[in-house]
């Protein structure tokens, strides 16, 4: 495959904004992110095809296009090292992840780096994996439903009983009597 060098600014902190800007609107799964390419890009939003269900239920959801979606796919595609098919690459623009094994050290690595300068550079105290991330997707959304849709979950008892991380908030009812 043939990389072409893209003049725009770009680097590995730059790459994981955007991926945790593009995850926490659309709650994707890392392996989901990570396989992503321009051909997931549609005109009616962005396609994507759960890998872990791809051989079973064959899960399909597409993100119909926002301003803020389309603006955080571009920012993407922009702070790639170079011009690919994937939409997080590496520099030589193959995708992070190994189809035979389905691990992505690369990606793991720059992670990982990203955490130790997030708390060595800011008032983040703690570290935060991308589970975290696909969880507060699922909290913020305004319904169960919603976040299971966001997640791609079939039932949303796997949504809310691992990534609904804050509490109901509930109404109670009028007076006594």
């Amino acid at each position: 495959m043939l990389a072409l060098r893209s003049p725009r600014n770009k680097g590995s902190v730059l790459a994981i904004q955007a991926y945790i800007r593009l995850k926490l609107m659309t709650g994707m799964a890392r392996s989901d992110m990570l396989r992503l390419t321009v051909s997931n890009i549609k005109e009616d939003g962005l396609h994507i095809q759960r890998h872990k269900t791809a051989a079973s239920t064959g899960k399909r959801t597409v993100y119909t296009w926002t301003p803020e979606l389309r603006a955080v796919v571009e920012l993407v595609k922009a702070v790639r090292p170079v011009i690919s098919p994937f939409l997080f690459c590496k520099r030589n623009g193959l995708g992070y992840v190994n189809e035979a094994t389905g691990e992505s050290h690369g990606w793991d690595s720059m992670w990982q780096r990203f955490m130790d300068r997030v708390i060595k550079e800011t008032k983040v105290e703690n570290r935060f994996t991308e589970h975290d991330l696909r969880a507060k997707c699922a909290s913020d959304a305004p319904s169960l439903e919603h976040a299971r849709a966001l997640l791609s979950h079939a039932d949303a008892r796997t949504t809310d009983a691992i990534y609904r991380r804050k509490p109901e908030v509930v109404k109670p009812l009028g007076g006594i009597g």
